[in-house]
């Protein structure tokens, strides 16, 4: 055994792990929600980070590329 006592990011308390309690920033916010925004229409990302369609989920006959990041 190493000696360890749990993960020590999260048993420092909140003065202790500043860097968690902040949250991601808005740039990051805005690309994670385009990322469940083409989730939830039916849009996967394949192992190289490309976006293709599910198989199983319907689409608009017009629909052949996701949808760009929205300007910020």
């Amino acid at each position: 055994k190493s000696g360890r006592k749990g993960n020590s990011r999260f048993s420092e308390g909140p003065e202790g792990n500043s860097q968690f309690s902040e949250g991601p920033s808005p740039e990051r916010l805005r690309i994670l929600r385009h990322h469940l925004h083409l989730r939830s229409r039916g849009w996967l990302q394949d192992p190289a980070g490309n976006w293709v369609k599910d198989g199983n989920a319907e689409f608009d006959s017009d629909e052949e590329e996701p949808p760009p990041l929205p300007p910020a």
